[in-house]
Formats: C-alpha cells, sequence, structure tokens
C-alpha cells in the first residue's frame, strides 16, 4: 500500500476535487478525526449513522416542535400563540397549535351550605338555603346541584329550585319520598337535585331551594331530627 504525506491537497484546476472513483471506499481509521470548518453537502441520510448531539442540529425557531409531513420528511411544526396547545390532525397529518374552545369550560364555582334543621307545615314552599353568582357572559350556563337531607312523614316532601325566591322562577322539583302511613312514624331520606339554567344576563342571579310537604303531609323538614347535617348549593358557571 502506498502512502502520501502532504500537509495540504488542492485540485490541479477549477474548484472540486475528486478522492477516487466510482465504486471505491475511503476509509478513516479509528481515532482519526475530521474537523470542517465549510459545509457538506451531498451525503444521503441512509449513509449517517451515529449520535447527533443537540449542539450539531441546525438552528430553528423557538417553540418549533419537529415533525414529519406526508412523505416522511422531517418539518417544523409552526410554534403557537401563548396559551394555545397542541393538537393533532390524525394519521398522515401535521399536529397544529391550536386555541382551546371557549363553550364547555367551568368559568368559576360558587358554594353555599347550610348545617341547620328547618321545618314547616305549610302547603307553601319555604326558603332553606341560597347562593348568588354573577355570569361573565350572557351566553354562559349554570349548572345547579343541591345534595342533604330530608325529614317527614305520612306521605311526600317536595323539594324545589328557584331563580330568585321561592315564589319567583320555578326551575325543578323533586319529590324525595312517599312516607309511612302513621303521621307519627318519621323516616330520613337523602335529597338531590340538579338543573342547568340560562339566565342571558352578566348581572348576579340568586338561586333558592325550598321546600314543602304535599300530598296530605302535616310537617317535613330538611335536616336531620337531633343532628345537625350540612346541606349544599354549589353553582358552577359553564361557558358557552
Amino acid at each position: 500500500m502506498s502512502k502520501i504525506e502532504v500537509d495540504q491537497v488542492d485540485p490541479q484546476s477549477g474548484t472540486n476535487l475528486t478522492l477516487g472513483t466510482s465504486g471505491d471506499s475511503i476509509l478513516i481509521p479509528s481515532g482519526v478525526t475530521l474537523a470542517n470548518s465549510g459545509t457538506v453537502t451531498g451525503i444521503p441520510t441512509s449513509a449517517l449513522t451515529g449520535t447527533i448531539a443537540l449542539n450539531q442540529m441546525a438552528s430553528g425557531t423557538d417553540g418549533n416542535i419537529i415533525s414529519y409531513d406526508a412523505s416522511g420528511n422531517p418539518v417544523a411544526v409552526a410554534t403557537g400563540s401563548s396559551g394555545q396547545v397542541l393538537t393533532s390532525a390524525g394519521a398522515g397529518a401535521q399536529p397544529a397549535f391550536a386555541t382551546l374552545p371557549a363553550s364547555g369550560k367551568i368559568l368559576q364555582v360558587v358554594n353555599a351550605t347550610n348545617g341547620s334543621n328547618a321545618s314547616t307545615s305549610t302547603q307553601s314552599y319555604v326558603s332553606y338555603l341560597t347562593a348568588a353568582i354573577s355570569p361573565s357572559s350572557t351566553s354562559s350556563k349554570i349548572f345547579i346541584a343541591f345534595t342533604g337531607n330530608g325529614y317527614g312523614n305520612t306521605q311526600t316532601i317536595q323539594v324545589g329550585l328557584f331563580r330568585g325566591g321561592v315564589s319567583d322562577t320555578l326551575l325543578n322539583t323533586t319529590v324525595t319520598w312517599n312516607g309511612n302511613s302513621s303521621a307519627y312514624n318519621y323516616e330520613t331520606k337523602a335529597l338531590s337535585l340538579t338543573d342547568v339554567d340560562s339566565p342571558s344576563t352578566t348581572n348576579a342571579q340568586t338561586y333558592t331551594i325550598g321546600f314543602r310537604p304535599v300530598g296530605g303531609n302535616v310537617y317535613a323538614q330538611l335536616g336531620e331530627a337531633g343532628y345537625s347535617v350540612v346541606q349544599n348549593l354549589t353553582l358552577m358557571e359553564i361557558a358557552g
């Protein structure tokens, strides 16, 4: 094997320097370092092996994400705006940054409680628990949920949900249970009542839980006799 020792090899004419001919292999022994201060082009990706360090990658735009196009070639997904999230466009398509839809998000939650027992023998609704919320938009919906305990005798206790007070708009009602036939035999049962309201305003809205005995009841109570049971009324504003 012949050996040539020189400090520099330049082309005899022009600017191109050819090493070997087609089919030849240029061998670089182990331990040899190639220092490049220029640009290397024309090397197919199939010929590249090993690990590329981060500082050897091409410069890009802060926030861009590397993906692949339909041909399998690497591409940069453009940086989105502040608050956007990366969303999938499905198989065969590049992901993209997009703004989350406003509708369906919970904007605020208000909760009110009452741990006192309240009773009535009147057939009209009696106010028990209220909560107020100010919608941030006229398109918002208000989800209302009430949970607690009821106590009564003979027939039925009815719980009503009102926008405003017990003499205003009745949104929903629930019949808690059909009780015992004896006027002296009392029962305690769990209560729950939900509804979705569209007040179409940004003014403060008050929601009220009222209750009453119906169907011949002589007595109805929210809470449990002899105990302090916390009743909950929760209001959630949902973006429309």
